[in-house]
């Protein structure tokens, strides 16, 4: 889509109140001259945190089964004459899943990461990566939001501010659901404004 210099310039200055994974995905959206950002909503970290200590536990879990079966005689322990004789692959099995755990760990970090939300005068739009080469594009009008609800369940969500904001929209479009969103209350009451200034605009 090729696009006007006020559009160009309209983005670059958009550009600058986004954070550096904001301003990496905010390319894959429609911007225009009259179209103003009025806030970028990424992920709580206390997600990234809950993804990396899975990732540790499950690779703490296999380093100890390891440990223990390399220091322990299975042939006396067992009672299984020529079990020792398995330490070796039973080893080189844990270190493979535990690198295959590293790997998926930092996959589902860099998954969690790139989901970006932007909220425009205009509209609500979505950056979300399924997978490494799956890429998801979501964009609803402003306008088109009929109720936003805020959930925070359990005692981090309420501790940390975190919380799911789930967007109604008008028809039968699908509705939006957007997990661990930091200050979901501040987030509702923003995207509401934009939908209640959209409609002195531009009426229903």
């Amino acid at each position: 889509m090729n696009e006007s210099p006020e559009d160009i310039q309209n983005r670059k200055e958009a550009n600058d109140h986004l954070s550096l994974i904001g301003r990496k995905f905010f390319k894959f959206i429609e911007f225009d001259s009259n179209e103003k950002l009025v806030t970028e909503i990424r992920k709580h970290p206390f997600g990234l945190f809950l993804i990396f200590a899975s990732g540790a536990f499950v690779i703490l879990s296999i380093t100890i089964m390891s440990a223990v079966v390399s220091a322990v005689n299975l042939n006396d322990t067992l009672g299984i004459s020529g079990i020792n004789s398995y330490k070796t692959i039973i080893i080189l099995i844990s270190f493979f899943v535990v690198v295959g755990a590293i790997i998926m760990t930092l996959i589902a970090a860099f998954l969690y990461r790139s989901n970006v939300i932007y909220v425009t005068n205009e509209k609500i739009a979505q950056v979300v990566y399924v997978s490494l080469f799956n890429r998801k594009i979501s964009q609803l009008s402003i306008g088109d939001v009929q109720d936003v609800t805020v959930s925070q369940k359990g005692i981090f969500a309420h501790v940390l501010n975190y919380g799911t904001l789930v967007i109604e929209t008008a028809g039968e479009q699908q509705n939006y659901t957007f997990s661990f969103v930091p200050d979901p209350y501040t987030m509702s009451k923003l995207i509401v404004g934009s939908h209640e200034r959209n409609l002195v605009l531009h009426g229903n």
